[in-house]
């Protein structure tokens, strides 16, 4: 004589769903934080006169200073540069050299100093974000925050968002704009400015990107 099994009964619904949202929760957050693989290669760096290191030898502007295996700085700074040219820098270097691995764009301080409307602002920095997308290279955008005019942290960070890309909120960082940390302008970065500068700036790459070492 067997004896027929009966099925295990299957758990109520109201436990069923509660961890359905959980894992879908979890799965959800492991795709996001996924970071992208830049493979070896080099780094530009698209910036003004902070980037290109005003008043310093090139080699002790903060692009030069940035110490990640497998990648080499390429320094695209230009002392006045605002927005609206950056694109097109860019475009003469992507014709002229190789791709480039990544891109980090530190422009803004100059139009905001000249009062240039933010939405023009935003339109330029999502334009130079689109040139480098269209060519498949991974983007950071470097925020920078002027005392006297409130606000212009909103600017960078719509862009970055609406572009989904990582933002830097702040280039100077707060301890770099410390008379210590600066030339004889009050402006410009030392070298101690840069060095500090460039150490912010490999911690952000290295949260936001994982390097094929």
């Amino acid at each position: 004589m067997t004896t027929e099994m009966s099925p295990s009964p299957s758990p109520p619904r109201w436990i069923i769903l509660p961890l359905m949202v959980v894992v879908f929760a979890t799965l959800m957050l492991t795709a996001c934080s996924r970071k992208v693989i830049i493979p070896n290669g080099t780094i530009v760096f698209l910036g003004d006169s902070i980037t290109s290191g005003y008043g310093l030898d090139p080699n002790q502007a903060y692009p030069a200073l940035i110490d990640i295996n497998g990648m080499t700085p390429v320094n695209l700074g230009v002392s006045g540069s605002k927005t609206d040219d950056g694109l097109q820098r860019l475009q003469d270097y992507f014709s002229a050299n190789p791709k480039p691995q990544l891109v980090v764009i530190a422009l803004g301080a100059n139009d905001l100093l000249q009062g240039v409307d933010p939405g023009n602002i935003q339109t330029n920095l999502a334009s130079i974000i689109r040139e480098c997308k269209s060519r498949n290279i991974p983007v950071m955008i470097c925020g920078i925050r002027i005392p006297f005019k409130l606000g212009t942290d909103a600017i960078f960070q719509k862009v970055a968002g609406d572009a989904h890309v990582p933002l830097l909120p702040d280039l100077m960082q707060g301890e770099a704009t410390q008379s210590s940390m600066l030339q004889d302008d009050g402006m410009h970065p030392n070298v101690a400015g840069q060095k500090l500068i460039a150490q912010k700036m490999q911690a952000a790459l290295l949260d936001s990107f994982s390097f094929d070492r």
